[in-house]
């Protein structure tokens, strides 16, 4: 529902956070180009299984699913009330409060 493609976008976000907190240009450029992979290397593979070559991507995925996240819950082809009804509020509250956990760590356990 978000993406066709979660495995490349995650590092692309995970890349760009990186990139943001950097103050370096080398840094912003080598944590920046997930971000491309993602964007580029979506779009390829969209373009492959659209042709049928290693995959499959019917026109009826196409149309109601997207690259880009978000897009497709943003553009009205995906519901929000579905998405809200696959999450897991488990998942959810740990996650939270594992980030929660390594930004209050104590001082001393700080690298």
């Amino acid at each position: 529902r978000v993406t066709r493609h979660p495995t490349l976008w995650s590092m692309a976000f995970v890349g760009a956070g990186i990139a943001v907190a950097s103050p370096f240009a080398t840094h912003i450029v080598m944590f920046g180009m997930p971000a491309v992979l993602a964007t580029i290397g979506g779009a390829h593979q969209d373009y492959r299984f659209r042709r049928g070559w290693g995959g499959e991507l019917t026109p009826e995925v196409d149309a109601k699913t997207s690259n880009i996240p978000f897009l497709a819950l943003l553009s009205g082809d995906q519901q929000w009330s579905a998405l809200r009804n696959e999450l897991k509020p488990v998942n959810s509250v740990l996650a939270v409060l594992l980030c929660a956990t390594w930004r209050l760590r104590p001082a001393a356990l700080q690298f």
